[in-house]
């Protein structure tokens, strides 16, 4: 009797199966999501962006941090640039960012500055794009899952349009 029931749907059963492992399969993820229990540690920038012939602190400079990655699905390759954290620089031209991210042997992140006020902090700045890498000899205070958490200082000089 039981022959009899499953034997028409059986191949559906068995496309159905394989359909929900192929679909939650971890590589269709990009990237990855963290889940408990995953490795990370903080990450912190800071610095002051001034004027370059002057050196006279800018103020509302937006400096925002960004990752890019690149990842290959089937025969194509894929590049995805992340906005991590983004931030105004103070009335001294100080900036102070602070993010967590998944720890790897080597980091590289880019800090862009962009004048969003035009003249009204003392010119009209162009913008600019700087990388910074960090390593995991960085980390320091780390434990258990907690890599510990590294510090850069990244000094930045605008010159005017």
């Amino acid at each position: 009797m039981k022959k009899l029931i499953f034997k028409p749907y059986e191949k559906i059963i068995i496309a159905l199966l394989g359909l929900i492992g192929l679909l939650t399969g971890c590589d269709l993820i990009h990237p990855p999501m963290a889940e408990y229990g995953v490795p990370y540690a903080n990450y912190e920038l800071t610095g002051t962006v001034t004027d370059s012939i002057t050196s006279i602190p800018i103020q509302n400079i937006k400096v925002t941090v960004t990752n890019t990655h690149t990842y290959t699905e089937k025969d194509s390759t894929f590049t995805r640039t992340d906005t991590l954290v983004s931030k105004g620089t103070d009335k001294t031209g100080k900036y102070d960012i602070r993010f967590e991210f998944f720890p790897l042997e080597e980091l590289t992140f880019e800090i862009k500055t962009e004048d969003n006020d035009g003249p009204a902090n003392g010119g009209d700045f162009s913008p600019v794009n700087r990388q910074v890498t960090f390593k995991s000899s960085d980390l320091s205070g780390g434990k258990g899952w907690y890599n510990g958490k590294a510090l850069k200082t990244i000094n930045i000089k605008l010159k005017k349009k």
